[in-house]
């Protein structure tokens, strides 16, 4: 956070060399407000996110979708208030200044108990940018929360909140930002502090944005039908560490996506990541150079080195019908032998994911309306690696901050979810159901649902199938209505109500949370899982 700050003051110091090719948020609610045009774009690649400016703007003039918003006022102090930054600055040298402000009241309702919650957060973010190709972002909060039990018993034991920092006694902060170097209409050169998203669905199953930030090094590139990204990024394991980051324990990751157009109606994508810790034993690894390389089919470099770091692979798939219904899916494989696949048998290293979902842009000609149906399923195992107890070991699991990188459930379930949307001006209303079955880890053993737990402290090698275990039934049904207060700030006024049930042989939760409040939408956190 310090060194993106110090980036920062830098480039508003050095005022010859800096420039605009912003991140567009994609904050679930606020990104309804411009996603259609860009999933039913023929030349677009909407699976790779954040996506930037220029991209945005091949497609839709993005500041003037904004400007669409804005509410007509003779008066330079309403104008202010609901139109513009706060503070901005135009010319060559460009920047602009906005608050993060959340204040959210919560009443938690179930049978036997009721409970006020309320989450405040305070923060800044920043944009610069100088000429065509230099840019920079900076956002900071503080958050001082209470939250629904169920989520309150997840911080008590893993010192998280969702998609924010280490929290302890109801405190975090959450960060994010980068440099940004775009030389061409081909290249983008991103460093930073922040989350990816890889998909066309509310899920990812190859990569997501539900963990805390983490650094990265991005680049990007768009030729022809093709978009090619190389990521390369530092994960924390904070097990253990009371929240002091020399104590925490580094590991390391390259991934690799390539994403092509191949005809106007098929999208196909390519998937690998490679894991690695930063210390081997007594010796200190730091970033192995050999994964420094940026072309995809790492794993071929993996068994080159006589590696035992964690490798992913998968695909991607999206079609177009008719243009504005769409087909998507995804294919994760952790790893697993066709032999063994083909047996039946439960071989506990058949680690794969699968996802499909259809989405149905503005139907019966309804203008911004958006409806979507959605399938995810894992292996157990998937994501989780062994584990090795030396004093410098760290756990080379597909995990990050005491998060999953990928799915919130982590492994060994089944997930259904729907969702409506519909924006009518500034305002936006939303409906989303989740339906998962879970397997949970029982008896001290990992039947491989946690994907902290290490694959090497289970019981047997065969006899896993998806949902062993504690059979779990988790359904989440939320309705929101948000008001846009200020398109350019995230500002948004929102209101609802989720109602959550958490079902098995030892438990019958159900609880009901309405919720009113004031949100800046520049992350996503997830509550239903």
């Amino acid at each position: 956070m310090r060194v993106l700050l110090y980036i920062f003051l830098l480039l508003s110091a050095f005022q010859s060399v800096l420039a605009q090719n912003f991140n567009i948020n994609n904050e679930r609610t606020f990104e309804y407000l411009y996603l259609n045009h860009l999933d039913t774009a023929v030349d677009f690649h909407a699976a790779i996110k954040p996506y930037n400016k220029k991209e945005v703007d091949r497609i839709i003039p993005y500041d003037t979708t904004i400007s669409q918003l804005q509410l007509s006022t003779s008066k330079g102090f309403v104008n202010q208030l609901f139109n513009q930054h706060l503070i901005e600055k135009q010319g060559n040298f460009y920047f602009n200044i906005n608050p993060i402000i959340n204040a959210i009241s919560t009443l938690e309702k179930a049978d036997n108990y009721s409970e006020n919650l309320l989450e405040t957060s305070a923060g800044v973010q920043l944009q610069a940018a100088l000429g065509e190709k230099w840019s920079a972002e900076f956002a900071f909060l503080y958050d001082y929360s209470t939250y629904p039990s169920y989520i309150d018993a997840m911080i008590q034991t893993k010192h998280i909140s969702p998609g924010y920092g280490y929290t302890k006694n109801d405190a975090a902060i959450f960060s994010q930002g980068n440099l940004t170097f775009t030389p061409n209409d081909v290249f983008t050169i991103q460093a930073g502090y922040g989350k990816h998203f890889i998909g066309d669905g509310y899920r990812s199953l190859l990569l997501s944005d539900f963990a805390n930030s983490y650094p990265y090094l991005k680049v990007t590139a768009n030729i022809w039908k093709i978009k090619y990204m190389a990521l390369y990024s530092n994960h924390q394991d904070i097990r253990f560490t009371d929240g002091i980051y020399s104590n925490y324990m580094q590991k390391f990751a390259t991934t690799h996506y390539l994403n092509m157009n191949v005809t106007k109606w098929l999208n196909l994508g390519f998937f690998e990541s490679i894991v690695f810790q930063s210390q081997e034993k007594e010796f200190y690894r730091g970033y192995d150079l050999s994964y420094l390389n940026p072309i995809i089919f790492l794993r071929s470099t993996e068994y080159a080195l006589g590696s035992s770091d964690n490798a992913l692979m998968g695909g991607s798939i999206k079609m177009r019908i008719l243009k504005k219904y769409i087909f998507y899916g995804q294919l994760l494989f952790d790893e697993f032998l066709l032999e063994e696949l083909k047996a039946g048998n439960g071989w506990w290293a058949n680690k794969y994911g699968v996802q499909a979902g259809l989405k149905f842009i503005e139907p019966l000609n309804i203008k911004r309306l958006r409806l979507q149906l959605e399938y995810n399923e894992v292996r157990p195992f998937t994501y989780s690696y062994f584990y090795r107890s030396t004093n410098v070991s760290t756990l080379q699991n597909y995990a990050h901050f005491n998060a999953p990188l990928a799915h919130p459930l982590g492994a060994n379930f089944k997930e259904i979810t729907a969702s409506a949307f519909y924006a009518k001006k500034r305002w936006i209303f939303e409906l989303h159901s989740t339906l998962a079955k879970v397997g949970l880890d029982t008896n001290g053993y990992s039947l491989g649902q946690d994907v902290y737990q290490p694959y090497n402290n289970r019981e047997d090698d065969y006899g896993y199938y998806t949902l062993n275990g504690l059979k779990t039934n988790i359904v989440n049904n939320t309705v929101k209505i948000s008001y846009v207060l200020n398109p350019k700030s995230n500002m948004i006024l929102q209101a609802g109500v989720t109602n959550r049930t958490f079902t098995n042989n030892y438990a019958d939760l159900s609880s009901n949370m309405f919720f009113i409040g004031l949100k800046t939408a520049i992350t996503n956190r997830y509550s239903d899982f």
